[in-house]
């Protein structure tokens, strides 16, 4: 995960132009969380979606925590069902109506940078042309990262590989909410009579903002204190998107986590980095609940104590609620799974 739109802060954070900077000579170490509850493990991995190949990130102690582990949680599923579904809803709330185009409801800097955009990446302008503004931005964010000079893919991200290393294992996968839940709230967050911030977002692309490169330089490094610091001013700047893309699913996921330390398993989350940074993410109400989080030393530095800088801990943390239904293959969305925006 936010904010010029959730697609550019979720590619930032999933990897783009990547540069090998000081922090990332120490080797990699992203940031592991731990938390126990009686004869419950619940790790914690803020994840980089899109990565390009050979990407370094794994480290023994994140291969240990996730040998350890007997089922692994996701954000949302991505099975061909799910790709089918999310397909049909494209359809029928990512286009424009009839006989409008994207390109005549821009300013003349916006299409001027609308045209830009689409010069550099293989795509047919006419269908974007018809596309919502909140959906062209994904498409056209998606392109420009998949053609970039490091090609990058989200079969490379970390996600992809935690997903499929847990699948070879044969531990059960599940996951915190619908990939259709999560395009509702984008038609929430990105109006198509914003065009001022798509018009942001195209602009930065064109820039080319080096931003991207020091996110994934900070995530390799498990800098946490240093992607907050990157990401203050667009949280600033568009409040009511991060409350929409960031602190709504975080609070939504929050009872599913706390089921889990009701549980007498060892369970492995992988979620956006974003979801864990700042006030109201997934760490900060985690540590406000009193619950006892540990920072995993994941490469040769120590890191600091989880809950540093965070809201000052309850007493007690809060009562577990019942653990996660897993969503395999054929069953339903369990209810307590839906996103309610």
């Amino acid at each position: 995960m936010y904010l010029r739109s959730f697609k550019r802060v979720a590619c930032a954070l999933m990897g783009a132009v990547l540069t090998v900077g000081s922090a990332y000579a120490k080797g990699p170490e992203p940031a592991l969380w731990r938390i126990k509850h009686g004869d419950a493990t619940v790790y914690i991995l803020g994840s980089v979606h899109v990565l390009p190949r050979y990407w370094e990130w794994r480290t023994p102690a994140i291969d240990k925590a996730m040998a350890a582990s007997d089922a692994f949680v996701f954000e949302s599923l991505m099975t061909p069902d799910a790709l089918g579904k999310m397909r049909v809803f494209l359809r029928e709330n990512g286009t424009l109506p009839r006989g409008k185009h994207l390109s005549q409801m821009l300013s003349p800097q916006g299409l001027e940078d609308y045209k830009a955009a689409l010069s550099h990446i293989p795509v047919d302008p006419d269908s974007i042309n018809v596309m919502r503004p909140w959906l062209a931005q994904i498409v056209l964010a998606d392109l420009r990262i998949e053609t970039g000079p490091n090609r990058q893919s989200y079969g490379e991200g970390a996600d992809f590989q935690i997903e499929a290393d847990a699948r070879r294992m044969k531990k059960p996968v599940r996951y915190l909410e619908s990939v259709e839940s999560v395009f509702k709230i984008l038609v929430q967050a990105a109006p198509d009579d914003d065009l001022k911030q798509f018009e942001a977002n195209l602009h930065s692309m064109r820039e080319g903002s080096k931003l991207i490169d020091r996110l994934v330089d900070r995530w390799t490094a498990g800098d946490q204190t240093g992607l907050t610091k990157l990401l203050a001013d667009d949280a600033a700047n568009h409040p009511e998107e991060m409350r929409m893309v960031l602190n709504v699913r975080n609070r939504n996921w929050m009872p599913q986590i706390e089921g889990m330390l009701a549980s007498k398993q060892t369970i492995f989350i992988t979620m956006g980095a974003a979801h864990l940074i700042g006030p109201e993410s997934v760490m900060d109400m985690l540590c406000q609940r009193g619950w006892k989080v540990e920072r995993v030393k994941t490469g040769a530095t120590t890191p600091p104590p989880a809950c540093a800088g965070f809201a000052k801990p309850n007493a007690t943390p809060a009562a577990p609620k019942a653990p996660l239904v897993a969503r395999e293959k054929g069953q339903p969305l369990a209810k307590e799974i839906a996103l309610r925006p």
